[in-house]
C-alpha cells in the first residue's frame, strides 16, 4: 500500500474513531487538526514492514495511543493499591501461620491465597517501581513522560522501534504543548544516551 493510501486509511479511522471520554475526545480532536496527524502511523507501517511485523489496525492503533494517556497520578494510586492489598495479605498470611495447628491444615489455609496472590501479580508490572513520571512534575511534565515511555513501549512491541522523533511529536498534539517537545527529552525520558538512535 503506498504512503498516500495508508495515509487516507488512517485518516479516516482517526475521523471515524469514537473517543470513551471528553479527554479522550479533546485528544482525538487536536490530533485530527495537527498537519502531521498520519505521520506517526506512516512510520510504524514502515518501521513494522522494515522488521518483518504485522502492522496494527489504525483503531486499534488509535486506542492504545488514547491509552497511554493515562495520568501519572492515576498510575500511581493503583500501583500503591496493589501494594497496599499484597500487605494486607501478608498479614493475613501470617496470622494464618501463627494459628495452624496441624502441617496439612496450614498447607490447605495457605492454598487459599493462590488466586488473590496471582490476581495481584497480574495487575501491576512492578509495585517496587519508582513513581510513573518520575518524583518532579515541572509544568505536568509528569504526565508526558509517562505518555511518551507508555507509547514508545507500545512502539517497540508493534513495530521493533521506539520511534523517538514520532513519540516527541504526538507528546506535542496530546498535551498542546505551546513549544515543541525536543526528542533529546523523550530519549532521556527513556533511558536512553542523547545520540542514541532508536
Amino acid at each position: 500500500m503506498s504512503a498516500g493510501a495508508d495515509r487516507a486509511t488512517f485518516n479516516a479511522a482517526l475521523d471515524a474513531y469514537k473517543p470513551v471520554s471528553d479527554r479522550h475526545a479533546d485528544f482525538v480532536m487536536r490530533w485530527k487538526e495537527h498537519p502531521s496527524k498520519a505521520e506517526l502511523w506512516l512510520a510504524l507501517s514502515r518501521a513494522a514492514a522494515k522488521h518483518g511485523l504485522p502492522v496494527p489496525e489504525p483503531a486499534d492503533f488509535i486506542g492504545v495511543t488514547l491509552g497511554c494517556t493515562m495520568e501519572a497520578a492515576r498510575l500511581n494510586d493503583h500501583s500503591k493499591s496493589v501494594r497496599d492489598d499484597f500487605d494486607k495479605i501478608k498479614r493475613e498470611i501470617v496470622q494464618v501461620v501463627e494459628d495452624a495447628d496441624y502441617p496439612l491444615n496450614l498447607w490447605r489455609d495457605l492454598e487459599r491465597f493462590e488466586t488473590a496472590l496471582r490476581e495481584l501479580d497480574h495487575s501491576d508490572y512492578d509495585m517496587h517501581a519508582p513513581a510513573a513520571g518520575g518524583r518532579n512534575d515541572v509544568h505536568g511534565s509528569r504526565n508526558r513522560r509517562v505518555f511518551a515511555q507508555r507509547l514508545a513501549r507500545y512502539l517497540r512491541e508493534v513495530c521493533g522501534e521506539a520511534l523517538i522523533d514520532q513519540v516527541a511529536e504526538m507528546v506535542d498534539i496530546v498535551f498542546a504543548t505551546e513549544a515543541p517537545t525536543d526528542p533529546s527529552l523523550v530519549r532521556r525520558w527513556l533511558g536512553h544516551p542523547p545520540g542514541r538512535v532508536v
